[in-house]
């Protein structure tokens, strides 16, 4: 009776046992199958915003094609001037802002003088005591000798500041501003959109130039407004564009237009991704009696 009781002991620990490693497999399954569908959870939802970025992005692409689309018709730019004036678009199931600049509307970093940039520097909130110092930088970085102008910075100011430059050579693009001595990512970030490193002309065109910008040469916001309306009843009429308010530096303006347009793209998805595109093109003749695009720069941001 012992040895049966011993053997029936024993069955009941090996059953005990079984048991316990039974559960352990199931649990270890059941860890196994919820990091799976976890991992199944994460690379969906990565699948879904890489499938929203991309049409984000195809909806920023389209706004640019549409708004040079409408640019490139002398009767449908009268329409949409290039001025800055934003314009709302609904496409593909998305939002589009659009805004479209002519670069005579802007302020040359290769043409513009120490006065026009200390304006437009003034115009951001640049300290007075910095403003010299960055308009001297900008024009150093252009020229083609090595004699500062005043307040400027040539290769021993750089050499001293452990940095390369300066190009003494024309900008070929806006970013290069971030390479001219003083110049940081605030002040940077605060003109990129004011300036063109692809116009020649000596001064602003008030009839192409945004809204933003004319306030930021000295103009006050019901002036600027004033003058917009003014400027966009003059579009819609076919008539001359209206003279620069009587209060604003009349030494900052000119009339005239180029052939080369700013174009700045937001798009959003019914889900909330966003793409921004920054274009540059310039209009061209590809054939006799056809016109089309070169484009300048594409900057891509979110």
């Amino acid at each position: 009776m012992r040895a049966l009781g011993r053997f029936y002991r024993s069955r009941s620990d090996q059953r005990g046992l079984v048991l316990v490693i039974v559960l352990w497999i199931v649990t270890l399954l059941a860890v196994m199958a919820g990091a799976f569908a976890y991992s199944m959870r994460i690379e969906t939802r990565l699948a879904t915003s890489a499938v929203e970025r991309a049409r984000a992005r195809a909806l920023a692409e389209a706004g640019v094609a549409y708004a040079l689309a409408w640019q490139l018709n002398p009767e449908t730019q009268k329409l949409w001037p290039p001025n800055g004036d934003p314009r709302d678009w609904e496409f593909g199931g998305g939002r589009v802002r659009i805004q479209v600049v002519d670069a005579a509307g802007l302020i040359s970093l290769n043409t513009a003088d120490a006065d026009l940039l200390k304006a437009l520097l003034a115009g951001v909130g640049v300290d007075p005591q910095d403003q010299d110092r960055l308009a001297g930088a900008i024009i150093d970085w252009r020229d083609q000798d090595d004699r500062p102008v005043p307040f400027g910075a040539e290769k021993d100011e750089y050499r001293a500041a452990g940095l390369p430059g300066p190009k003494n050579a024309l900008f070929e693009s806006i970013e290069e501003l971030q390479q001219v001595l003083g110049m940081t990512k605030p002040i940077y970030q605060a003109i990129a959109d004011k300036v063109t490193a692809f116009s020649n002309h000596y001064r602003v065109s008030a009839e192409w130039a945004p809204a933003q910008l004319l306030q930021t040469l000295g103009l006050d916001a019901q002036a600027v407004a004033d003058y917009v309306g003014e400027r966009t009843r003059a579009a819609n009429d076919g008539s001359p564009p209206p003279p620069v308010p009587a209060d604003s530096d009349h030494a900052f303006f000119s009339a005239g237009r180029s052939t080369v347009y700013h174009v700045t793209v937001v798009a959003e998805t019914g889900t909330g991704a966003a793409m921004k595109i920054t274009a540059v093109a310039r209009v061209e003749s590809t054939r006799p009696g056809q016109t089309g695009w070169r484009w300048l720069a594409w900057r891509e941001g979110r």
